[in-house]
C-alpha cells in the first residue's frame, strides 16, 4: 500500500473501521455481516432510496442518500454493485481519499482495472479486490498442505463450481455487463489455482450454452502453469434452486487432496483421511475485511491484492476469448 497522499483517510488498525457500503445485494449483505463481525461503523447507499432504507432496516445499519453523506460517513468505500460500475465508484472514492474494498471481479476489462490501481497510487490510497476464496479455512489449509508436499509435486488440479442460473432480468445474466460465467462465478477458482500452482501461461476454455432458458450453461478453461502444473477449472449456471456447490482435487506425484463443500466442507487425502474439517468456526469474509484495515493502515499486505485481482480476471477473460476463437490465449496479453 502507498502512503496517503494529501486529503486521503489515515487509518489506525486498531480503531473501529469505519465503512459504507454501496449496493444492497445478496453481496452486500455478506460483507456488512462481516464488517459487523469486525466492529465496524457501517452505513450503506442505494440508488434506490426505498430499498436502502429497507436494507439498512434488515441490517441494523445507516442508509444515507446523498455521496457528501457516503464520503463523510468512511473512510473505506466497499463496492458491491454490479461489475460494469465498479471503476467508476472506485476513481470516485479515491479522488475523495477513501480507501477502496472492491468485490470481484475487480472490473470488467483488465483496462478499466488498472485504472482503478492507478487512481488509487496516486491518490495514496488502498485498494483491495475481494477474492474472497483465498479466505475460506478448506482452501487455506490445502495449499498450505500442498506447499509443505502433502502430494509431493504438483501435477493436475480440478476445480468444479455449481450455482443457480442468474434470473432472465437480473445484470449477472447480460454477459456485457457481468463478463458472464466464466468472469463471475468462475474467477473464484481461476485465482485460487494461481495462487497454489504459480502464474498461467497459456489458457485453453470451452463454453457450451444452454440448450434452452432452462438447461445448465457449462463453461470449462484449462490453464497450464509456468510451473508445468495443468489446471481444469469448470463452473456450471444450473436450474433455479441448485445450491452453491465447489469442489476440487489437487494431484501430485505423491498424493491428492479432494474437496467437496456438501453437504459439509472437508477435505481428504487420497486415503479417505481427513486432513481438514471445517467447523464454521471463522467467517472468510471477515478475516479478509481484517487484513484489509491492516493495509490501509500501513500494515502487511494482503494475501490477495489488487493486481491479483486484475490478473485473475486476464484469466477469466482469456479463456472467454480461447472459447470465442477455438485458439490458446496467454493472459498476459490481456493485460498489457
Amino acid at each position: 500500500m502507498t502512503a496517503a497522499a494529501e486529503g486521503a483517510r489515515t487509518l489506525d488498525a486498531t480503531a473501529r473501521p469505519r465503512v459504507a457500503i454501496i449496493g444492497t445485494g445478496q453481496m452486500g449483505s455478506r460483507h456488512v455481516e462481516a464488517w459487523q463481525r469486525l466492529g465496524a461503523e457501517v452505513v450503506v447507499h442505494s440508488r434506490s432510496a426505498e430499498r436502502g432504507r429497507a436494507f439498512a432496516s434488515e441490517h441494523g445499519v445507516r442508509s444515507v442518500t446523498e455521496p457528501s453523506e457516503v464520503l463523510a460517513a468512511a473512510d473505506v468505500i466497499d463496492i458491491c454493485t454490479p461489475t460494469d460500475t465498479h471503476a467508476t465508484l472506485a476513481h470516485w472514492a479515491a479522488g475523495a481519499g477513501r480507501h477502496v474494498v472492491c468485490e470481484k471481479p475487480l472490473a470488467r476489462e483488465p483496462a478499466e482495472g488498472r485504472t482503478m490501481i492507478d487512481a488509487c497510487i496516486d491518490a495514496g490510497v488502498g485498494l483491495c479486490v475481494a477474492q474472497v476464496l483465498r479466505y475460506f479455512p478448506a482452501y487455506v489449509a490445502a495449499r498450505d498442505a500442498v506447499a509443505a508436499g502433502r502430494i509431493g509435486r504438483p501435477k493436475e488440479f480440478t476445480f468444479f463450481r455449481e450455482a443457480e442460473s442468474p434470473g432472465a432480468q437480473t445484470w449477472f445474466a447480460d454477459v456485457v455487463r457481468s463478463g458472464g460465467l466464466l468472469v463471475d462465478l468462475a474467477i473464484h477458482d481461476l485465482d485460487y489455482a494461481r495462487w497454489v500452482a504459480g502464474e498461467v501461461s497459456e489458457v485453453v476454455g470451452r463454453t457450451t450454452p444452454r440448450a434452452d432458458a432452462g438447461s445448465p450453461q457449462r463453461s470449462a478453461a484449462t490453464l497450464t502453469h509456468v510451473d508445468g502444473v495443468t489446471t481444469r477449472v469448470e463452473a456450471v449456471w444450473d436450474v433455479p434452486g441448485t445450491p452453491v456447490r465447489s469442489t476440487f482435487e489437487l494431484a501430485g506425484d505423491e498424493g491428492v487432496l479432494r474437496f467437496d463443500s456438501a453437504p459439509r466442507q472437508v477435505v481428504t487425502d487420497g486415503t479417505g483421511a481427513v486432513v481438514y474439517a471445517d467447523d464454521g468456526s471463522v467467517d472468510p469474509f471477515a478475516e479478509q475485511f481484517a487484513e484489509f484495515v491492516t493495509a490501509f493502515a500501513g500494515g502487511v499486505e494482503p494475501r490477495v491484492t489488487a493486481e491479483d485481482g486484475l490478473t485473475a480476471l486476464a484469466i477469466a477473460l482469456a479463456a472467454e476469448e480461447s472459447a470465442r476463437t477455438g485458439r490458446p490465449v496467454d493472459p498476459a496479453s490481456l493485460r498489457r
